[in-house]
């Protein structure tokens, strides 16, 4: 019996799915000041409400097609929440390349009311594209996204 428990108990740990985290200081600041220069700019857009759309240049395929009309939407809500953004600190990066080939920057938001704190998620393609960007409230813990269905 006990050699049983031990066998679940190892096979439990075993499963358990752990993220690397990329230390910081190892990507270089051109790396990291694209990644938040994409993440501003984007914020940035709900204040002038001239939302520009992205080029598959810069972005995947999936991202260029998100409609002025789900920026919009997104703006509203985040402003109404929250107030006016002020600035975002990068406080990890996930390195995801050998599941979805690409690096997760997490970054906490900061806004004139910080009642709700907001991570500020992007994706870095191994390719320099970027493949996402979400908001959502902050969680201490890396739990990956899922696209609601």
């Amino acid at each position: 019996m006990r050699i049983l428990s031990f066998c679940l108990l190892l096979l439990l740990v075993s499963c358990k799915t752990t993220y690397r985290r990329a230390d910081i200081n190892s990507i270089s600041e051109a790396e990291k000041n694209k990644v938040y220069n994409f993440g501003i700019k984007n914020i940035k857009t709900c204040e002038t409400r001239q939302f520009v759309q992205l080029s598959e240049r810069e972005v995947t395929k999936s991202l260029a097609t998100l409609s002025l009309e789900e920026m919009q939407h997104f703006c509203d809500v985040i402003a109404k929440r929250n107030g006016k953004f002020i600035d975002m600190t990068l406080i990890e990066v996930i390195d995801d390349t050998f599941t979805s080939n690409s690096k997760i920057y997490r970054y906490k938001a900061n806004f004139e009311k910080n009642d709700f704190l907001n991570e500020v998620r992007i994706w870095l393609g191994t390719d320099g594209k970027f493949q996402g960007i979400i908001w959502k409230k902050w969680e201490d813990e890396y739990i990956p996204y899922k696209k609601k269905k």
